[in-house]
């Protein structure tokens, strides 16, 4: 089974030198993936634009099905998401009456003045779905090239996710039909090179699973199995795959216990 692929790009010196922490990629990448989209790659670049132009050059080449970029919306002079993907898809950006409307709401409500910079928030990729910020004053949007939906949001967390889960989400859902099924469990009484060998064997069977064991990180306490799959079969799949893990681990380690864990 194809499934619909994904990158995500955030942009940012601030990430980069260790300023901020990149939560918005673990926040698209978990959303994503609780679609049944598989992301392949999470990229970091500066605002340098010539650097940025010739990444989402190579990245176009990879041909995946969906591009969520974050950050680099604002009004400042670094802010070069919009005249980043212009350049590199070779389409005009144009002042979109619905998204100054909305920009020019948001300052005057404020009793500040619609500036050039906050001006240059409005010019958007021509014909793109305008995607509108009612935490911040930078709006989102949404457009197609060469077969790629690309999703241009925020960096700041609380705008990202406010565009995510009001206009990005429901979209995706419609496109993809594709469902997730996980199990998580945390186990105790047995250290995971114990369990890698029956897992190797696990993912030989079960070969269309996502199939991993890691330390428990939170509590720092046994170990933690995500078993996943996406499609009509990967329920029954995901379900028969933890019933013999499951088994194997009571039949070899009868003293130790398992605890279910929220997917």
């Amino acid at each position: 089974m194809d499934l619909t692929t994904a990158e995500i790009v955030c942009l940012g010196n601030e990430l980069l030198i260790g300023v901020t922490t990149n939560t918005n990629a673990t926040y698209i990448g978990d959303k994503l993936t609780k679609l049944g989209i598989e992301v392949r790659r999470i990229t970091c670049i500066r605002d340098d634009l010539i650097l940025a132009v010739e990444f989402f050059l190579e990245l176009f080449q990879r041909k995946p099905d969906i591009i969520i970029v974050s950050g680099g919306l604002g009004p400042t002079y670094d802010d070069i998401q919009m005249e980043v993907l212009s350049k590199a898809t070779n389409i005009e950006l144009v002042s979109t009456p619905s998204a100054l409307e909305e920009i020019e709401k948001y300052y005057k409500s404020r009793n500040l003045d619609l500036t050039e910079e906050r001006e240059k928030m409005a010019y958007l990729p021509i014909n793109a779905t305008v995607f509108d910020n009612d935490v911040g004053s930078a709006p989102g949007c949404y457009f197609e090239y060469d077969g790629m939906g690309i999703y241009c949001l925020q960096g700041v967390p609380t705008e990202m996710e406010d565009i995510m889960s009001r206009h990005v989400v429901p979209k995706l859902k419609e496109m993809n039909h594709d469902e997730l099924f996980e199990e998580k469990f945390q186990i105790f009484g047995c250290v995971e090179s114990q369990l890698a060998p029956y897992i190797n064997d696990l993912k030989t069977e079960f070969m269309n699973l996502y199939i991993k064991s890691h330390p428990a990180y939170k509590d720092k306490q046994g170990i933690v199995i995500h078993i996943s799959g996406v499609g009509h079969e990967a329920k029954s799949q995901v379900n028969d795959a933890a019933s013999k893990l499951r088994e194997h681990f009571k039949n070899n380690f009868p003293n130790a216990r398992i605890i279910d864990l929220e997917e």
